[in-house]
Parts: C-alpha cells; structure tokens; sequence
C-alpha cells in the first residue's frame, strides 16, 4: 500500500480525499477466488509498469532456462518464461493495452483453437482477432485486437480433472475476461488453458485506469499492483 504527501499549499481537499480512496482500492488488487485447476496455479492478473499482467504457473513442468519473447506486432507486449515456485515453470504476459489501438487491430477475421475447434464461450465460436503463435513459448497462441487479448496453452489436465463451464476472470469483484479448460478432442490432442481478457470492460473500470497510469510513475517502476 502506497501513501502520497501533498504540499499544504494549492490543494483540493476534495479532489484530494478522492484521490485516496481511489488509489485505496486499487493499489492492492484482489484477486477472486476462482476453482483450482490441476498442476496449475492461476491465471492472476496484476498491473506493473503501465501493462496488465497475466501469469500462470505450471506446478508440475520443469524449465531449464528462462526466457523473454515478444509478441508479433505489439511493440510494448512480452511473454517471459522463468523458473516458478518449487521448481515449476512461471508464464507472464505482459500486455500493454495500447498496443491494440492500432489500425491493424481494428478489423480483423474471426480466429478459432489452433486446432481449429471452436472457443466454447463466444457465439459462433470464433474471436475477433489477429493470431500469433509463438513455438518458444510452450507452443503457446496468442489472440489479440480492440476487443480481446489473450491465450491459448496447450497442456495435459489430469482425468481427474471435473470439466467445467467457461470461469470469469474477477479482480476486485469486477470482470476482466474469461478463461476456460479445453477438453482434448477424440485422437488425445487439442487440451490446454484459454485465457482472455474483455478489453471493454478493463477499460470501463476506471480504478483500473488510474492504477494503469499511476504504475507507470518512477517511483512506482517496477512495483507489482
């Protein structure tokens, strides 16, 4: 939790107290609970450096290096691979919302799974979006326009694991995407982790906006939110 000092000349109280109570509910980001998932710990979302992150820990994979990859087409965004918590692997996007306001964003084809099944929570099952696969990075695809933002990780869930509906993704009891499991298909293969995030609605909260530009502030740098 941060505090400010204003100088006691030139002040709004007002503007001042809601300052605060801004920056109060926004500088710890809660994230709501959500159902546990097999081997995988997330997904999280944070805000570091003026970009949202999105991480995901793999429990049960092993990674020999870390790695930072960036992401086709978006100057700001990256995914970083490091090694996780008691030997997993840890996967952060970080993604800078202003990488899709360009025009090559705007109009874009319907994109389907990689391997070519429908998303099981857009009608028709197909999102607006441009596709960027990347093989260094798990083999991951990454979904992105005005509209979404977002990834596919292909990966064994346990057949243990109960299948269920599409899970909102909730920080501070507001919704800020969707992710789901995906089931693999009749030859074994297709399985993995959707994860997607509802740009209109990120950019609604307006708390998210403030904290966006407050975290971008030097002597914020590098501080996750």
């Amino acid at each position: 939790m941060h505090t400010t000092t204003l100088a006691p000349k030139f002040w709004c109280p007002k503007l001042y107290i809601l300052f605060i109570i801004v920056l109060a509910s926004t500088s710890c980001l809660n994230q709501n609970k959500t159902p546990k998932i097999p081997g995988i710990d997330g997904p999280k979302f944070n805000i570091k450096d003026g970009k949202i992150l999105l991480s995901v820990v793999l429990e049960n994979i092993a990674l020999p290096e870390s790695l930072v990859l960036s992401i086709p087409k978006m100057a700001n965004s990256s995914v970083a691979l490091k090694v996780g918590p008691e030997g997993g692997s840890l996967i952060q996007v970080a993604f800078d919302i202003n990488d899709v306001e360009r025009d090559i964003f705007k109009i874009v084809q319907g994109q389907t799974l990689p391997s070519g099944e429908l998303f099981p929570f857009v009608t028709g099952g197909e999102i607006p979006s441009l596709a960027f696969h990347l093989p260094k990075s798990f083999d991951m695809t990454f979904y992105a326009s005005r509209r979404v933002f977002g990834f596919f990780l292909p990966l064994k869930v346990p057949d243990s694991y109960r299948y269920g509906d599409t899970m909102r993704l909730r920080v501070n009891d507001k919704n800020v995407g969707v992710f789901t499991i995906i089931e693999e298909d009749s030859n074994g293969q297709g399985s993995g982790l959707v994860v997607m995030l509802t740009l209109e609605e990120i950019r609604a909260i307006d708390d998210f906006q403030t904290l966006l530009i407050y975290s971008k502030k030097n002597k914020n740098k590098h501080t996750t939110y």
